[in-house]
């Protein structure tokens, strides 16, 4: 890097970070942290004691975002927070890098704090606390936590991670990762035997579970030790080091540009501890700006091309020419065949749908079929239509040219991945509806709680509770300045009030004459299926006039609300890219943010978004041939059927379980089947089981993905009158192997948790070597066992929801008592049959989780390689008001009396 004269920083590159500091303070560069350093050490301090410092609100709704918040902060520190760690407070100081949605790992923040008070489930619960934050104004709480609370926390707690996700691949990997763990440790100044038990070859495998949650404290009293000062600002000039050598490579004459030397991992630090200041850190540096550098502080305002054709008589007057010419020239400018634009087409068929929407709602009356299937909502299945739910019902019952029209629309899209091409759609009615938004969300269900309340069989919510339960779009509706007034509520409450008695729905009733010494009589026997109350053409009434009169006032404002917001969004989100990087975006990068408002607002076409927001396209996409014939669930019903698809009734799902959930398995490849033509016509050929993801998926049939992907690829062939893709010798070799294991869905690594259903959860063991054993123990909130009786094993098979058959464990949940927090499946090596058997390269498991609704995944540990003859398999476990199941893997060398003793369970000698 060329320069007149050397810098202080020069030296302090390699410096020990204690030197570093040093050199940092004789320069005067030390007390522009001072604030920042002693704030961040009080956190920590507080973190290390025990106390929360980070919380994770969830976002409600599929689209919400999550929010993060700082715990214990004062009015001055928030005050201070907001200034400097503000979205739009970075953005003027020309961080425009900041992206717009980041993965947060909040629990680790708070890992010293659950290891204290909830050792047992600890590592779980602060893996569940990672957020998805949208970076809005008032975010600085996620701008702080990102850029300065969790690289610190994850530096000091690595070692606990990385237990926690067990072993490298490799003895030379984790030699490497335990060598860098504890350099990092030495510059953090922090006591050599803190690693005592963690290091490799320390003996972590030898603890058992209680052991290594001593041994974790142990580490957390050690970091509590240290000056907490100490620990902040040497971690601070370990990444100001990082980012000086940054600097120094980008250098090469003088100075570097901001955008050339903040990489992905130092755009965090200049966050952290330059409030996202660019010139800030030049003058740390003592380097002047690049003549080339520009710091934006603020963005263009978003124009939007939309709504011309409106304008063409004025246009023409204004002008002197006539109008038709002015039409002719809007058309060439949006590259249609008509001066309308994509968006105003879309906005004129969403009005035509609205009206034929609100004509059928209002036309309902009891007898008639519930209007569930009116929107489509992604629900898709091959069954007849049960609970009130008809597919597709918009077909039958709005007008043709209506649907027409959305399907012509809507035909199209763009897949965020491949936005090289345009490809079809095979829902274009959802896609309608999600362009509808909360509106339709609101009104459209607001009507369905309606119908079931009074006409049955059972409603999600009453009329009194409708405020409450559809309260996430009505939000939406408020913050779009399109309110719906309180008084339909409190008609609904009053309408509820006199309603007529509840009278069951009789499903089915049968007459038996019976004959007795003193008579005869008939005796009747019915089912009866919930129940249904007079009344709702009047509930009828006060719905469809309140959605009139909200249409009538809003709805226009509504639409334009809805497209401009979309449109300005990516309009923002361009100049934000060209901000941060110096040129626009290619048109892939473009996709990563534009795709949603393309496929709502332009068919999926990038290039007529780019002309909507006024920026030239970079390119082209290209629109191949249609592959989709006709109708997606037209479709997907004839891939189910070409597989062998039947469909599911009660006698299958309790005569039959297994065939039941392979008809579940089959059902959801017949819905994905429209994803893999959609990729097909992207990529110009059919994919490959990577391009699809077909480890996410569980093939219905004996030998996995190398017996069901070739069947499952020929039947699409042949449904789409194309070739079947020619067979490889890899995928020759797959199909011949006879032991190729069952393919199932996600495949979970240690430490990896997922959501369950809550109905019976099946884990089956699959195993090699020595013979094995499978158990189950019911754990508290404590991860004790309430008594001896909780563990479920060959002698005791079944208790409480759970119960074993041979290589399987079965838990119910919705029968597992409340107080049972936990099931953990256990495999032991059977000792009786093989006494010196133990787990290793040779004698292993494997396991596969499977429920009725379709969850499929799998799991396999690492060989174990220290005399285990006991491990826990997986672990069941309460999470909010549902259920998950996490990946564990943990050996045990003192077998399954040790592991039993760890559970509180009192075994015999």
């Amino acid at each position: 890097m060329a320069s007149d004269q050397p810098r202080w920083w020069q030296p302090a590159l390699d410096a020990h970070p204690q030197e570093a500091l040093a050199l940092e303070a004789a320069a005067g560069q030390q007390q522009r942290f001072t604030q920042l350093d002693a704030f961040a050490a009080r956190l920590l301090a507080a973190a290390l004691a025990g106390r929360p410092v980070a919380s994770v609100v969830r976002g409600t709704g599929p689209q919400a975002a999550d929010s993060a918040e700082v715990l214990g902060l004062n009015a001055q520190e928030k005050t201070w927070c907001a200034k400097t760690f503000g979205v739009q407070e970075q953005q003027r100081r020309g961080a425009w890098y900041l992206p717009q949605k980041l993965s947060l790992k909040a629990g680790v923040v708070n890992l010293p704090h659950l290891v204290r008070q909830r050792p047992a489930h600890a590592l779980t619960l602060a893996a569940d606390s990672s957020a998805g934050v949208s970076l809005v104004a008032e975010a600085a709480d996620a701008v702080l936590l990102w850029s300065v609370l969790v690289p610190l926390s994850e530096t000091l707690i690595e070692p606990i991670r990385v237990r926690a996700a067990g072993p490298a691949k490799t003895i030379d990997d984790q030699r490497r990762l335990w060598s860098g763990i504890e350099e990092r440790y030495r510059l953090l100044g922090i006591a050599d035997d803190a690693l005592e038990a963690f290091r490799f070859g320390g003996g972590w495998h030898r603890l058992d579970r209680i052991g290594q949650q001593h041994a974790r404290l142990r580490l957390l009293d050690a970091l509590t030790a240290v000056d907490p000062l100490q620990l902040v600002t040497r971690h601070r000039i370990l990444q100001m080091q990082a980012l000086m050598t940054g600097f120094a490579k980008k250098a090469k004459t003088g100075t570097a540009l901001a955008r050339r030397v903040l990489t992905r991992a130092l755009q965090p630090v200049v966050s952290g501890y330059f409030a996202g200041d660019w010139l800030a850190v030049l003058d740390y540096l003592q380097a002047p700006p690049h003549p080339d550098e520009e710091v934006i502080t603020a963005l263009p305002e978003p124009r939007l091309y939309v709504g011309m054709s409106g304008q063409a008589a004025g246009m023409a007057a204004e002008a002197g020419i006539p109008e038709a010419e002015i039409h002719a020239m809007l058309a060439a400018f949006l590259g249609g065949p008509t001066s309308l634009s994509p968006v105003e087409e879309r906005v004129a068929a969403l009005r035509d749908w609205w009206t034929a929407f609100d004509q059928r709602h209002a036309a309902q009356r009891p007898g008639m079929r519930p209007l569930w299937g009116l929107v489509e909502d992604g629900i898709m299945g091959f069954g007849p239509d049960e609970h009130g739910f008809t597919q597709q019902l918009y077909r039958q019952v709005l007008p043709a040219p209506v649907n027409e029209q959305v399907d012509r629309l809507w035909q199209s899209v763009t897949l965020q991945r491949h936005a090289k091409s345009i490809v079809s759609n095979p829902h274009p009615h959802q896609l309608m509806a999600e362009a509808l938004g909360p509106a339709l969300e609101f009104w459209h269900g607001v009507a369905l709680t309606a119908w079931f309340v009074c006409e049955g069989p059972y409603s999600r919510a009453p009329l009194s509770g409708v405020a409450d339960y559809y309260s996430r779009p009505l939000t939406a509706l408020r913050s779009a300045n399109c309110p719906v007034t309180p008084d339909l509520f409190d008609e609904l409450r009053i309408a509820e009030q006199h309603l007529g008695p509840e009278e069951a729905i009789i499903t089915e009733r049968t007459e038996l004459p019976v004959d007795t010494a003193v008579g005869s009589f008939t005796l009747t026997m019915s089912h009866s299926s919930g129940s249904r109350r007079e009344g709702f053409e009047r509930v009828c009434h006060i719905v469809t006039r309140h959605r009139r009169a909200w249409a009538e006032q809003y709805l226009d404002t509504y639409l334009q609300q809805r497209w401009r917001a979309a449109l300005e969004d990516v309009a923002r989100a361009h100049h934000q890219f060209v901000a941060a990087k110096g040129r626009p975006p290619t048109l892939i990068q473009f996709a990563q943010f534009a795709t949603t408002a393309a496929n709502q607002w332009t068919g999926g076409d990038l290039s007529a978004l780019y002309t909507a927001i006024g920026e030239p396209a970079p390119a082209q996409q290209e629109r191949p041939d249609r592959l989709l014939p006709g109708d997606g669930y037209d479709f997907a019903r004839r891939v189910f059927a070409a597989l062998g698809g039947t469909a599911v009734d009660n006698d299958l799902r309790m005569n039959q379980p297994e065939e039941a959930q392979r008809q579940w398995q089959l059902t959801r490849l017949a819905v994905e089947s429209l994803r893999y033509v959609q990729l097909h016509e992207a990529l110009g050929q059919p994919p490959t089981p990577k391009q699809f993801g077909s480890a996410r998926l569980a093939l219905a049939w004996p030998g996995g993905e190398a017996e069901g992907w070739p069947v499952f690829q020929h039947t699409l062939a042949a449904l789409t009158n194309t070739s079947p893709p020619p067979q490889t010798p890899d995928t020759e070799a797959a199909e011949s192997r006879p032991s190729a294991p069952r393919g199932l869905g996600k495949v979970l690594s240690k430490g990896a948790n997922a959501l369950l259903d809550a109905e019976a959860v099946a884990v089956r063991l699959i195993t090699t070597g020595a013979p094995i054993d499978v158990s189950a123990v019911l754990l508290t909130s404590h991860g004790k066992v309430r008594g001896d009786h909780d563990l479920v094993f060959y002698n005791h098979p079944h208790h409480d929801g759970v119960r074993i058959s041979g290589d399987t464990v079965t838990a119910d949940l919705p029968h597992v008592p409340d107080d049972v927090y936990t099931v953990a499946v256990i495999a032991s090596i059977d000792l009786e049959a093989q006494p010196t058997a133990v787990f290793d390269h040779d004698s292993r498991w494997r396991t596969e989780i499977t429920q009725p609704s379709g969850t499929a995944l799998s799991f396999e540990s690492a060989p174990f390689t220290s005399g285990e003859t006991a491990s826990i398999v997986v672990e069941i476990y309460r999470h909010a008001s549902g259920w998950k199941v996490r990946a564990v893997g943990q050996g045990y060398d003192t077998g399954l009396a040790g592991l039993a003793a760890d559970y509180g369970i009192n075994v015999e000698p």
